[in-house]
């Protein structure tokens, strides 16, 4: 456990109300009058007919594109939800972009999200000691944060901060600082929101860079409250084990990869970059990397070291780099749903099963990328229709502009079937399965100590047989001890830095006996 410990005591998202799902209908007639009216120039008469045919035909690529996305991308026909503003069924094919209805949306969202929140645990606005918001796009003066301060009414003390242009990884990256002000502020309470108002981010123009986020993004907003009050803790959910956050800024690709500025008629809209996917994966990679050494078994620890072993020690080339399955240590995930085929990558990358991801998938289905709330919609999703069982680790995953990477482990405190107003209607529809009436604490215990001993028993065998089979020197008369015992310190070193790049500093003593295993035997 951490020496200052966050706990998550609760979570709100938002659901918008029900005359706000957008229909692939509404959105095919948008599309089609559209179509229609603009042309290349939106000024047809002055077109000749050979002009007007390239520009219908450039509209109707334009219409076609984004039919392709919305196959792709794993969102349902008839579920997602966007604000009046930028909704075919109410703007048709004029969207409003203005600061006004950005308002309108956010207020919505937020302030909705947050009175969820406070009536779900019976909290009182003047209760709450810190403040941190987040929205990508829209950043109004005063802040989003001024916002749920004049809403609710919170205290003239309070510790408010809006965090603007941070992306969808926010949501997960945001929770270091809000630690690190928990951590400042010790037996506070503090209210973590997120929220991405689509309405100022709505492009207009014909850059397919820009439309993709169109079809993908949608309204929403997450509150919770994270706190470190001892009197709160019988009352929390979650615990914070671990925290890791990556920023691939300093690389000009990663930097450009995603941005939002104008295309070349001066029209505002989010740009995604053909090397999203690798520059994303290239950032996950290195997180991952990091918070693996705090959630492996004893057994994927095993198995890194017998790789590295043949690798370097024996010469292998023929042995791929170990690749851990995350499945094994974490119990649920919660992975930003950008879109099913980031899905798909991150979960081949960390190699888990489609039952993993499947909250993820269901939160993209009916809720669409709602951006730095993702992870919460998914946790909400977990909790309503799977259930989290007490001891359970829950890894939280953000990957946004910047490109910036989070990841949260968490640990479940109790078991969990709280069926969130969000999730309703599918746990209602059947999708809910209710958790299993086992406990496997003991279970895992015991194959921990069965991996242990039998990885002192693999070091063992390394060293008495393997070595001198493969380094026939050392077995040399005269200098002979000295160049088994070179590889044996070889060896010891090996593991001993294995062992603490994947355990961390907490992991020295057991390097130290990983290390001194061979020399003994």
């Amino acid at each position: 456990m951490p020496t200052n410990p966050v706990y998550l005591l609760d979570l709100y998202v938002y659901k918008p109300p029900e005359e706000l799902v957008v229909s692939m209908v509404d959105v095919d007639v948008a599309w089609n009058e559209r179509r229609k009216h603009e042309g290349s120039i939106f000024t047809k008469d002055t077109l000749s007919e050979e002009d007007q045919a390239k520009a219908d035909a450039e509209a109707q690529d334009i219409i076609d594109f984004q039919y392709r996305v919305w196959q792709k991308a794993g969102l349902s026909d008839n579920a997602t939800y966007l604000p009046k503003s930028v909704h075919p069924k109410f703007c048709g094919n004029n969207p409003r972009t203005d600061l006004d209805s950005a308002a309108e949306e956010c207020r919505m969202a937020v302030c909705g999200a947050v009175e969820g929140l406070l009536k779900k645990t019976g909290l009182r606005p003047k209760d709450i000691d810190i403040l941190v918001t987040t929205c990508s796009i829209y950043c109004p003066t005063p802040s989003m944060a001024s916002m749920v301060v004049n809403a609710f009414g919170l205290r003239k003390d309070i510790q408010a901060y809006h965090c603007g242009g941070m992306g969808c990884a926010n949501g997960v990256v945001g929770v270091n600082l809000v630690a690190d002000l928990l951590k400042a502020h010790p037996n506070s309470i503090a209210l973590f929101v997120t929220n991405e108002t689509t309405t100022p981010a709505f492009y207009k123009g014909r850059d397919k860079h820009r439309l993709v986020t169109n079809v993908l993004f949608r309204m929403g907003g997450a509150a919770m409250l994270l706190t470190n009050k001892r009197a709160l803790i019988p009352r929390a959910k979650y615990a914070l084990q671990h925290r890791v956050r990556v920023h691939c800024g300093a690389s000009n690709e990663a930097y450009k990869t995603i941005w939002y500025g104008p295309d070349a008629e001066g029209l505002n809209g989010i740009y995604l970059g053909l090397d999203v996917v690798k520059e994303a994966s290239r950032g996950l990679t290195h997180a991952m990397v990091r918070i693996g050494r705090h959630v492996l078994t004893w057994g994927q620890i095993g198995q890194w070291l017998w790789t590295e072993a043949q690798r370097r020690l024996i010469g292998r080339k023929d042995v791929a780099p170990f690749s851990p399955c995350f499945g094994d240590c974490i119990n649920h995930f919660l992975i930003h749903a950008g879109g099913a085929k980031v899905l798909d990558g991150i979960g081949k990358n960390l190699k888990i099963t489609e039952a993993h991801l499947w909250p993820s998938r269901t939160v993209l289905r009916y809720y669409g990328n709602v951006s730095s709330s993702t992870t919460w919609y998914t946790l909400a999703a977990v909790e309503s229709l799977r259930g989290v069982r007490k001891g359970d680790k829950v890894l939280q995953i953000g990957v946004g502009s910047g490109i910036k990477v989070g990841v949260n482990v968490w640990k479940a405190l109790r078991d969990i079937e709280d069926v969130h107003d969000a999730w309703r209607m599918r746990a209602e529809a059947g999708d809910r399965t209710r958790l299993p009436n086992v406990r496997h604490g003991g279970l895992h215990a015991g194959l921990r100590l069965l991996s242990l001993a039998l990885l002192g028993l693999l070091l063992a065998l390394l060293v008495r047989f393997v070595v001198p089979l493969t380094h026939p020197s050392a077995l040399q008369q005269g200098g002979g001890g000295s160049g088994l015992e070179g590889l044996v310190a070889a060896a010891g070193g090996l593991m001993r830095g294995t062992a603490q790049r994947l355990l961390g500093g907490g992991g020295e003593a057991a390097a130290a006996a990983a290390a001194a295993g061979p020399g003994a035997a």
